[in-house]
């Protein structure tokens, strides 16, 4: 099994000065190199087959816990030795089941939280004792008549409480803010805020015969952190930062000297064939796209990472693929052109960037070390 691979190393000094809406910037030095690190899993193999996609990194970032859906059980990997160390095997269903979880998040405290569509599964460290939260039987003390719990359940740092989006029962109408719904009392605080309302513009719906066949879905990023909430969406170059502490809200808009701010809208949201649905799907794909912020605690620096279609050769698209940096208070300080692919789960070790890659089905990651 290969244990490293030299992929690229890369020394970059670079001075900018971009402005933003929030301050002026002074002259901002940035440096990186980039290995690819290859995880030994001896004569086994690891469950790539979702990306981890339902992956997450230990509170001491000492072990990342993929859950293999196919096999329902959990792959634990030491990022010390780089290596598979253990698998746990779980149950799909009964009193300690995973259920269909779409992604998995671990509590400062270590409990393991399997999220779904609509229920939320708690296990202890140990993964042998499990609490369940159902949000579709057991309606939320605080939500009126016609009110409703979205599908984008976030887990808080310290386990005790998510963040979800809430609106209108009618799924043709757009959420009307965030809800933040403790566990232990199944009580929700509403936070109103206009985000929805603005992305509800780029939903496509494909009937065919007067019938609904399908509809896109505006993903919206929530990243909670200590007192703050980071909500963003792909479509917009900018951040609402929720206080949890006084519940106000801050909108953050920000400029890309590289891409565009905003992801243009649809030219036709309404579609009567599935050809003009992909063709729409390929549009907006090609179009700007943000992604969630990341937050590295040792350099205290958020990260964002973003693309957009730089041109197209035959059939094949080349994409600009873009880090922007932000200071601790979220003020744009630096952005460039940046090796790394847009998707995949990535997190910060010890203030160094951790990226997903599948070679040869095998798997390793970029990592990326900064110097500021």
């Amino acid at each position: 099994m290969k244990k490293l691979l030299p992929f690229i190393l890369l020394s970059i000094c670079l001075a900018c000065n971009r402005p933003t809406e929030e301050s002026s910037q002074e002259e901002f030095k940035f440096s990186y190199s980039s290995d690819t690190v290859m995880v030994d899993a001896g004569d086994d193999f690891i469950y790539l087959r979702r990306a981890l996609g339902i992956a997450d990194l230990s509170k001491d970032e000492k072990q990342l816990y993929n859950f293999n859906f196919d096999a329902t059980e959990m792959e634990v990997i030491d990022l010390e030795q780089m290596k598979l160390v253990d698998r746990i095997k779980m149950e799909k269903e009964g009193p300690l089941g995973t259920g269909f979880p779409r992604y998995l998040s671990i509590s400062d405290d270590g409990k393991f939280f399997f999220v779904g569509f609509t229920d939320i599964r708690e296990f202890d460290p140990s993964l042998q004792n499990q609490v369940l939260y159902q949000f579709r039987s057991d309606k939320p003390i605080g939500l009126e008549e016609g009110e409703t719990l979205g599908q984008e359940f976030q887990i808080s740092q310290n386990g005790q409480y998510i963040l979800v989006p809430y609106g209108p029962e009618n799924m043709d109408e757009p959420k009307t803010g965030i809800a933040i719904l403790t566990l232990n009392d199944m009580k929700v605080k509403k936070i109103p805020m206009d985000l929805w309302q603005r992305t509800q513009d780029y939903l496509v719906t494909l009937y065919i015969d007067g019938k609904l066949q399908s509809r896109s879905f505006e993903q919206v990023d929530i990243l909670p952190r200590k007192e703050q909430v980071l909500i963003s969406s792909h479509n917009f170059n900018e951040v609402y930062v929720l206080d949890l502490k006084t519940d106000s809200i801050t909108h953050k808009t920000y400029h890309s000297q590289i891409t565009a701010d905003t992801k243009k809208l649809p030219t036709k949201t309404t579609l009567d064939a599935p050809e003009q649905m992909r063709d729409s799907f390929t549009q907006m794909n090609e179009d700007v796209e943000f992604g969630g912020f990341y937050f590295d605690e040792v350099n205290e620096k958020f990260f964002r990472f973003s693309r957009e279609l730089d041109r197209k050769i035959g059939d094949s698209t080349v994409f600009k693929e873009v880090v922007t940096i932000f200071d601790k208070d979220l003020n744009q300080v630096h952005e460039e052109i940046f090796p790394i692919n847009y998707y995949g789960l990535k997190f910060f070790k010890e203030g160094k960037l951790y990226s997903y890659v599948n070679i040869d089905d095998e798997l390793g990651f970029a990592v990326f070390t900064f110097d500021f």
